[in-house]
């Protein structure tokens, strides 16, 4: 099975907040990244997915693939689930909602194995210290400076080895 990316949109693929003519403005950098690894595979964790919530998740992943390019787009194969209902029937809000709604959707499509990463601005929605996260400043969005980093993840996910050859 391939790796997996789970990408938020709000504070990676523009500034949060941002304008509506800025929005996206980052992706064609994550884009050119993600064209050197072509077996990882995308799933939208952002929010923007529940704009869709209550329809099957394919017409999810069919409005979301339009923000991207013709040859990445038929790599977004999923959303994440939304957990956050819970705290809407009166249950105390879940911990780490975001690595957990990550974790939900490996269990349905992948196995628990799969190499995995979430390129998120918001680290208090995952575990302290998770290495399957990249953190970038939501502030910015994903910067030319966050490349290396994230090549340096995605070639870890792909070959199971660090940029130094080394097998970790």
């Amino acid at each position: 099975m391939n790796p997996v990316l789970f990408l938020d949109f709000d504070g990676v693929l523009h500034s949060e907040p941002s304008l509506p003519k800025e929005a996206f403005t980052q992706l064609p950098l994550i884009e050119a990244v993600l064209r050197d690894f072509p077996a990882v595979d995308i799933v939208i964790s952002s929010t923007w997915r529940l704009d869709w919530m209550g329809d099957a998740d394919a017409v999810a992943v069919a409005q979301l693939r339009r923000h991207f390019s013709p040859d990445i787009a038929p790599r977004v194969v999923g959303v994440t689930p939304f957990l956050g209902r819970l705290q809407e029937n009166g249950l105390d809000a879940l911990p780490y909602t975001r690595e957990l709604e990550c974790c939900a959707w490996l269990k349905s499509n992948r196995s628990v194995r799969t190499p995995w990463l979430a390129l998120d601005d918001r680290d208090e929605w995952f575990l302290p210290g998770c290495p399957n996260l990249m953190k970038v400043d939501g502030g910015d969005g994903f910067m030319p400076s966050d490349e290396d980093l994230f090549r340096q993840h995605l070639t870890r996910m792909t070959t199971g080895r660090s940029n130094t050859g080394k097998t970790e």
